[in-house]
């Protein structure tokens, strides 16, 4: 195994790039790596002595070298193979999202729109038992995209405020403080039908700051990417928090474009969302309970 420990000054994937084969720690000191990270190799571990914090601020509509981002490709850290963990590490995208809803507020009699989407953290093809422990997340629109393998995400705490966790991957929150940070949405899965298990949020809280007004966030509402009918959107919630601005209906509806063009509206509750929580129950504590043993036996 080899050990690094590396200065703000340095660069996270040059140290990757140039490590020997095999498991290799990363032990990052204080301070602000503004990097684009991309974990490609297996057995990768981030640890933060002190408080480090890994950002950029692309977002979706971002122009660079002659392409323009997709929503994946605005990610500060992108994880694309197994066994990826993070100590203590704070993952952020710093777009400025107020700025970019006042400009498509200015603009919205011309026909122009900004993009907001911007990710902080992404679980992209070929991740999978990724770990993530005492993390931080810190975005607006889509800070956290989970959409391969499975992800363990410990006393974690993730700030957004539209589908700010999202994506077809399995991800069990454990103890995770959920906060949001203006009306809006928390998840918008897209599970696999082939799939049993999406997101499964247990003993977390979830809470907000800022403005956010009472009944204002939905827990999830079902994501079809292009309209895709392989999709059936997976979120459970077992003896979690839910604070003031979480709306009592929970779930909402989400509607998506066809490559064709026509729209389609995919109803919340015909969705896979589950809660056994706080006074509210639509599933029953044997097969939530049923659910979690599974979940985290795929960890």
């Amino acid at each position: 195994m080899t050990t690094l420990v590396l200065e703000p000054s340095s660069s996270i994937n040059d140290a990757l790039s140039s490590a020997p084969d095999g498991p290799v720690t990363l032990v990052l000191r204080e301070g602000v790596w503004r990097e684009k990270v991309f974990v490609t190799r297996p057995d990768v571990t981030l640890l933060s002595e002190e408080g480090a914090r890994i950002d950029n601020d692309d977002r979706h509509g971002t122009v660079r070298d002659g392409k323009v981002f997709a929503t994946g490709d605005s990610a500060t850290f992108t994880v694309s193979a197994p066994n990826f963990t993070a100590l203590g590490i704070t993952f952020s995208n710093s777009f400025d999202y107020p700025g970019g809803k006042k400009w498509n507020e200015e603009h919205k009699d011309d026909g122009k729109k900004m993009d907001l989407q911007a990710v902080a953290f992404r679980a992209a093809f070929g991740a999978d038992h990724t770990t993530l422990r005492a993390c931080t997340f810190l975005g607006w629109q889509d800070t956290l995209y989970l959409d391969s393998g499975s992800t363990l995400l410990e006393d974690c705490t993730i700030k957004g405020s539209v589908d700010f966790i999202f994506g077809s991957g399995s991800a069990l929150f454990q103890g995770c403080e959920i906060v949001s940070k203006g009306n809006g949405f928390v998840a918008a899965p897209s599970t696999f039908d082939s799939e049993e298990l999406g997101f499964v949020f247990h003993d977390c809280i979830f809470s907000k700051e800022g403005n956010t007004e009472n009944n204002s966030v939905f827990i999830a509402r079902p994501w079809h990417p292009a309209g895709s009918e392989n999709r059936d959107p997976m979120v459970l919630l077992i003896d979690c928090s839910l604070s003031s601005h979480i709306n009592p209906y929970l779930w909402t509806d989400m509607k998506s474009k066809r490559p064709d063009g026509t729209e389609k509206i995919w109803k919340g509750e015909s969705s896979r969302f589950f809660i056994f929580s706080s006074g509210k129950e639509n599933i029953k504590m044997e097969e939530a309970d049923r659910l979690l043993k599974l979940m985290m036996a795929r960890l």
